[in-house]
């Protein structure tokens, strides 16, 4: 009969860096849904990877919304809408291009 103690503390050590792994990747999959990442982590810890990677695909998807911004980067000033040179610019006569910037927030 094999005990606890006839195993190799090696292969605990590594079957414990696997499991870590599997919990934290389960969390990094739980960061895009509406569950969040922590709560897949306690799941995926306390309940095993197996529950915790079910319990994180069955949330649904966070909303993500992508807002576009045109800097100019000589005065500083961000517009909403696309222009190909900066008006506030254009007023004193330069004629700056402006560069596009895209943010996405949950």
């Amino acid at each position: 009969m094999l005990s606890f103690y006839d195993v190799d503390i090696e292969v605990i050590i590594i079957l414990g860096i696997v499991y870590l792994f599997l919990v934290v990747s389960i969390a990094k999959i739980g960061t895009y849904k509406k569950c969040g990442g922590y709560k897949a982590l306690l799941v995926a810890f306390f309940l095993t990877p197996v529950i915790g990677i079910i319990y994180a695909s069955v949330s649904p998807q966070k909303s993500i919304l992508k807002i576009v911004h045109y800097k100019c980067e000589t005065c500083g000033l961000e517009y909403t809408t696309k222009h190909n040179y900066c008006p506030s610019c254009a007023k004193e006569g330069k004629s700056i291009r402006l560069v596009k910037k895209s943010m996405r927030t949950y």
